[in-house]
């Protein structure tokens, strides 16, 4: 018999739960207590992803952002929480701890795009793994294979993430071969480009003074979805169940981006 402790040591062992940020509420959000059956990997839970685990099954969704961010003071009728429960469905949560981790959504990311040499970049904390404390660093950094304009450097990216077309981006104005990448809203860490000595950062979403610090500091900056950024991560993130549970049934669900744009 799997439990829902028993996935959420699999995570832990894979990508520490010390390593989440503070703010953080990775982990288990819902324990229904019951035995996993099937498991849905999804980026979010919302109620569309919830009614999909039910039709296929599922009785655990394992999510990236965290169903429960903020302490709840109640619990209302139409929120995924309470379909969660109503429906026997469990959840765990793998939020900072796999942005940050080895192997989790800035290696994915910086893979997809077809960097190179991948450096860890950005510390945001230290924590201890095992016996031995490590600093931890959110975002990657490599190189191109070969050096790209600004415009040519967008549409890759564009085309890399799902064919994304609704980002924004400053033309840096320089040939661009070092690249950092920090998938969902990682616009933070944009004024630590120079010490990196970065050409192009890739993130989720940036703020609009962000980008002017971008266009006035020579940095190439592509916002590229927050979706579309850790999106790319769910497959390694289905594939670490299946490494320790081979019998395990996991789905990586194909629900499309909930926010639609209009152009």
């Amino acid at each position: 018999m799997i439990t829902v402790q028993d996935i959420y040591r699999c995570f832990d062992e894979a990508y520490p739960y010390c390593m989440q940020e503070s703010y953080d509420n990775s982990g288990i959000m819902v324990d229904c207590g019951q035995a996993v059956t099937k498991v849905v990997v999804s980026l979010d839970i919302t109620d569309a992803v919830v009614d999909y685990a039910a039709s296929v099954e599922a009785n655990l969704i394992v999510s990236h952002h965290p169903v429960i961010f903020h302490p709840l003071r109640h619990i209302e009728a139409q929120s995924p929480v309470f379909h969660l429960i109503a429906k026997g469905i469990s959840a765990i949560s793998v939020h900072t701890n796999f942005d940050i981790g080895e192997g989790g959504v800035n290696d994915q990311l910086a893979s997809k795009l077809g960097l190179q040499n991948i450096v860890p970049v950005f510390k945001v904390s230290e924590c201890t793994v095992g016996c031995r404390k490590r600093d931890n660093y959110i975002g990657r950094a490599g190189t191109l294979p070969e050096e790209m304009s600004p415009a040519a450097f967008a549409a890759f990216v564009g085309e890399k993430l799902c064919g994304s077309t609704s980002m924004e981006y400053v033309d840096g104005g320089r040939p661009i071969r070092k690249v950092a990448v920090g998938g969902g809203a990682c616009g933070e860490f944009i004024f630590e480009c120079k010490a990196y000595d970065i050409d192009a950062f890739v993130t989720g979403e940036a703020k609009h003074h962000e980008m002017i610090w971008a266009a006035d500091n020579g940095l190439t900056l592509i916002a590229a979805g927050h979706y579309a950024t850790e999106n790319v991560a769910l497959e390694a993130l289905a594939a670490t169940l299946t490494a320790e549970f081979e019998k395990l049934p996991v789905l990586v669900t194909r629900i499309d981006n909930p926010l639609q744009r209009t152009y």
